[in-house]
């Protein structure tokens, strides 16, 4: 099976809204109660302990920052005001093992929250941004401005670890348009900070890429403080969407903790294939619909090596029996009857997808039962010397 015939692929991947708020209200505003936008559980409310009643916690006012509605201004300092995104129609991307009514961030899934937003002029709150919670039980992460140090980026763990990472030389003075990506993987989670991006899903190197703390979250809140005379930031245009779709079940991971290890203890920080040169393991992921019918299904592939070629490959067997098989730098997952898929060329972040219809490359029917894998190349620097390497597995059972 050898990787040649080296051809690029792109093509534009589809995003659901979970949730939208542009504050479409009128000037002057107070937000406690306001039950505007698209795709949210309840109204905003505003957190001042013990009324929880304040409407003076955040007012509209114009111009909008976005060019819809518009804007919130946060005016008073320490507090903010919250709201629930919607889970209907995002169950799988849920995780119900802490909270029976689940809550977003389910490993293997992946969820874009940005926002526009900028301190006051003249203000001097010290931190501004959007928190996500797990309501009335923690904090989990703030992304924005984190407190003092007049930069955007994120916040982890706010009352854990205290973990903070920011962007060098960016303006929280300025309107800036912030992009977070957020992939929850097994164990650790990856963020991506894009700010002012030419795309709303840039593909591009982002402006920060951390692994952060291992975090669920079904509340998020804007809020800001800490001033030391004037207080006031702003906030607009808040969107939280996923990729469209989902569809198969993810095995055979580069973690040694589910399967055979990697040749070169080249193990992965979880739900991906053995680690790479660029120092994590590739992600397969799938979405649209397992159909004949529609034939929608697309496979997605992250922390591939940039600019270098993949091979995608549908076989029938899950090898090992799904703990897969030593081969190059990483595991071969899928095997017998191997049919190739298509090549793609990484991107410059590393990510790759499909563009053909698998079902009728592979001339498939209902009730097949197929797993699928990415080969890639990793010729500079491979942990094992080998020069390529593998993802993890897909396992997709096709209907009608």
């Amino acid at each position: 099976m050898g990787l040649v015939a080296l051809a690029s692929a792109t093509a534009a991947q589809s995003f659901s809204t979970i949730s939208f708020e542009s504050f479409d209200y009128p000037v002057g505003t107070g937000m406690h109660n306001a039950a505007g936008g698209t795709g949210w559980a309840n109204a905003w409310w505003a957190g001042d302990p013990p009324t929880f009643s304040l409407q003076d916690h955040s007012v509209t006012v114009a111009p909008s920052l976005d060019g819809v509605g518009n804007t919130v201004e946060e005016s008073f300092g320490g507090f903010g005001s919250f709201r629930f995104p919607s889970s209907a129609g995002f169950e799988h991307i849920l995780d119900y093992s802490l909270d029976p009514a689940g809550l977003f961030g389910a490993d293997d899934t992946t969820i874009w929250l940005s926002f526009y937003s900028r301190r006051m002029p003249g203000g001097d709150d010290q931190y501004g941004g959007i928190s996500l919670n797990h309501q009335f039980v923690n904090e989990y992460l703030f992304l924005g401005a984190p407190n003092s140090w007049n930069l955007w980026g994120v916040h982890d763990a706010p009352w854990g670890a205290n973990v903070v990472t920011t962007v060098a030389g960016s303006n929280v003075d300025q309107t800036t348009h912030l992009v977070y990506r957020i992939d929850f993987l097994l164990g650790q989670e990856r963020l991506r900070l894009w700010m002012d991006p030419a795309l709303a899903h840039p593909d591009t190197p982002a402006d920060m890429d951390v692994m952060i703390q291992d975090f669920r979250f079904n509340e998020i809140g804007y809020k800001s403080g800490n001033e030391i005379t004037t207080h006031g930031w702003q906030f607009d245009g808040i969107l939280i969407e996923t990729p469209t779709g989902g569809a198969g079940l993810a095995y055979c991971f580069g973690d040694g903790l589910t399967g055979v290890l990697c040749p070169c203890a080249n193990s992965s920080t979880g739900g991906e294939g053995c680690g790479n040169s660029q120092g994590r393991g590739a992600l397969l992921t799938a979405s649209g619909a397992a159909s004949i019918g529609s034939d929608s299904l697309v496979l997605h592939a992250s922390g591939l090596v940039p600019m270098q070629p993949g091979l995608y490959f549908q076989g029938n067997n899950a090898v090992g029996a799904g703990a897969g098989a030593v081969f190059g730098d990483g595991l071969r997952c899928a095997g017998g009857t191997v049919i190739r898929l298509q090549v793609s060329v990484a991107d410059t972040a590393g990510e790759s997808m499909t563009t053909n219809a698998i079902s009728t490359t592979a001339g498939l029917v209902a009730g097949d039962l197929k797993r699928y894998q990415i080969w890639y190349r990793d010729p500079a620097a491979s942990p094992c010397g080998s020069g390529f390497n593998l993802s993890n597995g897909i396992e997709v059972n096709w209907t009608p």
